[in-house]
Protein backbone atom coordinates (compact mmCIF):
# COMPACT_ATOMS: atom_id res chain seq x y z
CA UNK A 1 0.00 0.00 0.00
CA UNK A 2 1.60 3.29 -1.07
CA UNK A 3 1.95 6.35 1.14
CA UNK A 4 -0.83 8.29 -0.65
CA UNK A 5 -3.40 5.59 0.04
CA UNK A 6 -2.26 5.30 3.69
CA UNK A 7 -2.62 9.07 4.06
CA UNK A 8 -6.14 9.06 2.60
CA UNK A 9 -7.20 6.23 4.94
CA UNK A 10 -5.78 8.14 7.92
CA UNK A 11 -7.72 11.25 6.90
CA UNK A 12 -10.93 9.20 6.58
CA UNK A 13 -10.43 7.61 10.02
CA UNK A 14 -9.74 10.97 11.67
CA UNK A 15 -12.77 12.48 9.93
CA UNK A 16 -14.94 9.56 11.06
CA UNK A 17 -13.78 9.94 14.68
CA UNK A 18 -14.48 13.69 14.56
CA UNK A 19 -18.03 13.02 13.31
CA UNK A 20 -18.60 10.48 16.10
CA UNK A 21 -17.41 13.03 18.65
CA UNK A 22 -19.64 15.80 17.23
CA UNK A 23 -22.78 13.65 17.15
CA UNK A 24 -22.16 12.25 20.60
CA UNK A 25 -21.57 15.46 22.51
CA UNK A 26 -24.91 14.90 24.24
CA UNK A 27 -23.72 11.46 25.36
CA UNK A 28 -20.66 12.96 27.05
CA UNK A 29 -22.82 15.71 28.54
CA UNK A 30 -25.28 13.16 29.91
CA UNK A 31 -22.48 11.11 31.44
CA UNK A 32 -21.05 14.24 33.03
CA UNK A 33 -24.46 15.19 34.45
CA UNK A 34 -25.01 11.71 35.90
CA UNK A 35 -21.63 11.82 37.62
CA UNK A 36 -21.67 15.41 38.81
CA UNK A 37 -25.33 16.48 39.24
CA UNK A 38 -27.48 15.25 42.12
CA UNK A 39 -30.44 13.00 41.18
CA UNK A 40 -33.00 15.48 42.53
CA UNK A 41 -31.40 18.29 40.53
CA UNK A 42 -31.49 16.20 37.35
CA UNK A 43 -35.19 15.44 37.90
CA UNK A 44 -35.88 19.14 38.51
CA UNK A 45 -34.09 20.09 35.30
CA UNK A 46 -36.30 17.71 33.31
CA UNK A 47 -39.67 17.96 35.10
CA UNK A 48 -39.42 21.33 36.80
CA UNK A 49 -38.92 22.05 40.50
CA UNK A 50 -42.17 23.93 41.01
CA UNK A 51 -43.64 23.87 37.50
CA UNK A 52 -45.22 21.26 35.23
CA UNK A 53 -44.83 17.90 37.07
CA UNK A 54 -43.06 19.67 39.99
CA UNK A 55 -41.21 16.44 40.78
CA UNK A 56 -38.28 18.39 42.21
CA UNK A 57 -40.45 19.98 44.89
CA UNK A 58 -42.08 16.65 45.77
CA UNK A 59 -38.70 14.95 46.21
CA UNK A 60 -37.42 17.84 48.32
CA UNK A 61 -40.44 17.50 50.64
CA UNK A 62 -39.95 13.75 50.91
CA UNK A 63 -36.31 14.29 51.88
CA UNK A 64 -37.10 17.14 54.28
CA UNK A 65 -40.07 15.58 56.12
CA UNK A 66 -39.37 11.84 55.72
CA UNK A 67 -43.08 11.07 55.28
CA UNK A 68 -44.59 8.34 57.47
CA UNK A 69 -47.77 8.47 55.36
CA UNK A 70 -48.83 9.36 51.82
CA UNK A 71 -50.10 12.95 51.58
CA UNK A 72 -52.61 13.94 48.91
CA UNK A 73 -50.90 15.43 45.84
CA UNK A 74 -52.96 17.94 43.84
CA UNK A 75 -51.54 19.40 40.62
CA UNK A 76 -53.43 22.31 39.09
CA UNK A 77 -51.58 21.90 35.78
CA UNK A 78 -53.96 20.01 33.43
CA UNK A 79 -51.39 19.22 30.75
CA UNK A 80 -49.25 16.86 32.85
CA UNK A 81 -49.98 13.39 34.27
CA UNK A 82 -50.42 12.64 37.96
CA UNK A 83 -47.28 13.57 39.92
CA UNK A 84 -48.13 11.39 42.92
CA UNK A 85 -45.86 8.53 41.77
CA UNK A 86 -42.72 10.46 42.74
CA UNK A 87 -43.33 10.12 46.49
CA UNK A 88 -46.09 7.52 46.87
CA UNK A 89 -45.08 4.54 49.03
CA UNK A 90 -47.28 1.42 48.89
CA UNK A 91 -46.05 0.45 52.37
CA UNK A 92 -47.53 3.60 53.92
CA UNK A 93 -51.12 4.56 54.65
CA UNK A 94 -52.77 7.61 53.07
CA UNK A 95 -53.34 10.68 55.20
CA UNK A 96 -55.18 13.23 53.09
CA UNK A 97 -55.38 15.71 55.97
CA UNK A 98 -51.97 16.65 54.59
CA UNK A 99 -51.97 17.99 51.02
CA UNK A 100 -49.34 19.08 48.51
CA UNK A 101 -50.62 21.71 46.08
CA UNK A 102 -48.59 22.10 42.89
CA UNK A 103 -48.87 25.02 40.43
CA UNK A 104 -51.40 26.66 42.75
CA UNK A 105 -53.09 29.56 40.91
CA UNK A 106 -53.28 33.02 42.45
CA UNK A 107 -56.76 33.18 40.93
CA UNK A 108 -58.92 30.27 39.82
CA UNK A 109 -60.90 31.40 36.78
CA UNK A 110 -62.28 30.48 33.37
CA UNK A 111 -62.07 32.93 30.47
CA UNK A 112 -64.64 32.99 27.66
CA UNK A 113 -64.03 34.54 24.24
CA UNK A 114 -66.63 35.21 21.51
CA UNK A 115 -67.26 32.51 18.91
CA UNK A 116 -70.17 33.04 16.49
CA UNK A 117 -73.29 33.57 18.65
CA UNK A 118 -71.87 32.40 21.99
CA UNK A 119 -68.73 32.58 24.15
CA UNK A 120 -66.36 29.63 24.33
CA UNK A 121 -63.64 28.65 26.80
CA UNK A 122 -60.56 26.50 26.28
CA UNK A 123 -59.94 26.60 30.03
CA UNK A 124 -61.21 23.88 32.33
CA UNK A 125 -61.40 23.40 36.08
CA UNK A 126 -60.84 20.49 38.47
CA UNK A 127 -60.86 22.03 41.93
CA UNK A 128 -63.68 24.61 42.04
CA UNK A 129 -66.67 24.59 44.39
CA UNK A 130 -68.62 27.37 42.72
CA UNK A 131 -68.62 30.85 41.20
CA UNK A 132 -67.60 33.96 43.13
CA UNK A 133 -67.55 36.66 40.45
CA UNK A 134 -67.73 37.71 36.82
CA UNK A 135 -65.68 40.29 34.90
CA UNK A 136 -66.49 41.74 31.46
CA UNK A 137 -63.63 43.04 29.34
CA UNK A 138 -65.35 45.61 27.10
CA UNK A 139 -64.35 47.68 24.08
CA UNK A 140 -66.37 50.54 25.57
CA UNK A 141 -66.58 51.98 29.09
CA UNK A 142 -69.87 50.29 29.97
CA UNK A 143 -72.93 48.46 28.66
CA UNK A 144 -76.51 48.73 29.83
CA UNK A 145 -77.28 45.10 30.49
CA UNK A 146 -80.71 43.47 30.82
CA UNK A 147 -80.10 39.89 29.79
CA UNK A 148 -79.77 36.38 31.11
CA UNK A 149 -76.38 34.71 31.22
CA UNK A 150 -76.30 30.93 30.80
CA UNK A 151 -73.18 28.82 31.38
CA UNK A 152 -73.51 25.26 30.12
CA UNK A 153 -71.94 22.20 28.52
CA UNK A 154 -73.12 20.10 25.60
CA UNK A 155 -72.28 16.50 24.83
CA UNK A 156 -70.74 16.12 21.39
CA UNK A 157 -73.46 15.55 18.81
CA UNK A 158 -76.22 16.52 21.25
CA UNK A 159 -78.38 19.65 21.32
CA UNK A 160 -79.24 19.22 24.99
CA UNK A 161 -77.55 21.72 27.30
CA UNK A 162 -76.22 20.79 30.73
CA UNK A 163 -76.93 24.03 32.59
CA UNK A 164 -74.26 24.98 35.15
CA UNK A 165 -75.32 28.53 35.97
CA UNK A 166 -78.14 30.85 34.88
CA UNK A 167 -78.93 34.36 36.09
CA UNK A 168 -80.61 37.54 34.87
CA UNK A 169 -78.36 40.62 35.02
CA UNK A 170 -80.20 43.94 34.96
CA UNK A 171 -77.61 46.64 35.54
CA UNK A 172 -74.93 48.78 33.95
CA UNK A 173 -71.83 46.62 33.35
CA UNK A 174 -68.49 48.44 33.55
CA UNK A 175 -65.36 47.18 31.81
CA UNK A 176 -63.10 45.01 34.00
CA UNK A 177 -65.19 45.64 37.12
CA UNK A 178 -65.78 42.62 39.37
CA UNK A 179 -69.42 41.68 39.80
CA UNK A 180 -69.70 39.47 42.87
CA UNK A 181 -71.53 36.15 42.67
CA UNK A 182 -72.09 33.59 45.37
CA UNK A 183 -73.09 30.36 43.67
CA UNK A 184 -72.04 26.89 44.81
CA UNK A 185 -71.65 24.08 42.28
CA UNK A 186 -69.13 21.42 41.33
CA UNK A 187 -70.63 21.01 37.86
CA UNK A 188 -68.06 23.55 36.69
CA UNK A 189 -65.35 20.87 37.14
CA UNK A 190 -64.66 18.83 34.04
CA UNK A 191 -61.36 18.78 32.14
CA UNK A 192 -62.83 16.78 29.25
CA UNK A 193 -65.89 18.82 28.29
CA UNK A 194 -65.52 22.46 27.20
CA UNK A 195 -67.82 25.14 28.60
CA UNK A 196 -69.98 27.60 26.68
CA UNK A 197 -71.58 30.86 27.76
CA UNK A 198 -74.58 32.53 26.12
CA UNK A 199 -76.14 35.94 26.67
CA UNK A 200 -79.86 35.84 25.97
CA UNK A 201 -81.62 38.74 24.17
CA UNK A 202 -78.70 41.16 24.25
CA UNK A 203 -78.42 43.52 21.31
CA UNK A 204 -75.90 42.27 18.73
CA UNK A 205 -73.99 45.57 18.77
CA UNK A 206 -73.56 45.29 22.54
CA UNK A 207 -72.30 41.70 22.24
CA UNK A 208 -69.72 42.87 19.69
CA UNK A 209 -68.42 45.31 22.32
CA UNK A 210 -67.46 42.43 24.64
CA UNK A 211 -63.84 41.27 24.23
CA UNK A 212 -64.09 38.47 26.78
CA UNK A 213 -65.87 37.35 29.95
CA UNK A 214 -64.02 35.89 32.93
CA UNK A 215 -65.71 33.78 35.60
CA UNK A 216 -63.92 33.81 38.98
CA UNK A 217 -64.20 30.44 40.73
CA UNK A 218 -64.24 29.39 44.37
CA UNK A 219 -61.14 27.33 45.07
CA UNK A 220 -61.78 24.02 46.84
CA UNK A 221 -58.39 24.36 48.55
CA UNK A 222 -58.36 27.95 49.75
CA UNK A 223 -55.03 28.56 51.51
CA UNK A 224 -56.75 30.73 54.11
CA UNK A 225 -58.40 27.57 55.45
CA UNK A 226 -55.15 25.60 55.93
CA UNK A 227 -51.89 25.70 57.85
CA UNK A 228 -48.98 26.17 55.43
CA UNK A 229 -46.19 23.82 56.51
CA UNK A 230 -43.85 24.50 53.58
CA UNK A 231 -43.95 26.52 50.38
CA UNK A 232 -41.90 27.44 47.35
CA UNK A 233 -43.23 29.87 44.75
CA UNK A 234 -46.70 28.45 43.88
CA UNK A 235 -46.18 25.01 45.45
CA UNK A 236 -47.46 24.36 48.98
CA UNK A 237 -47.43 21.65 51.62
CA UNK A 238 -50.47 22.24 53.85
CA UNK A 239 -52.55 20.72 56.62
Amino acid sequence: MNKKIKKNISVLIIGFLVLIFVFNQNLFKKLYNIINIDYEDRISNVSGFCSDDSIGYLLSLKKKFNFKFNPQVINYEDSVPDSNWAIYDTNLKNNFDYKILLNYPSELSIKFTPTENYFYSKNTSKYATGLSGIIFDLKVENINFNSEIIIYRKNYGSKKKEIIYKKLFNEIIYSNELIKIDFNTKKINNIYKPIMLEIQNLDKNKIQNINSIKIILKNEFDLKNFEIIDSYQNCYYIK
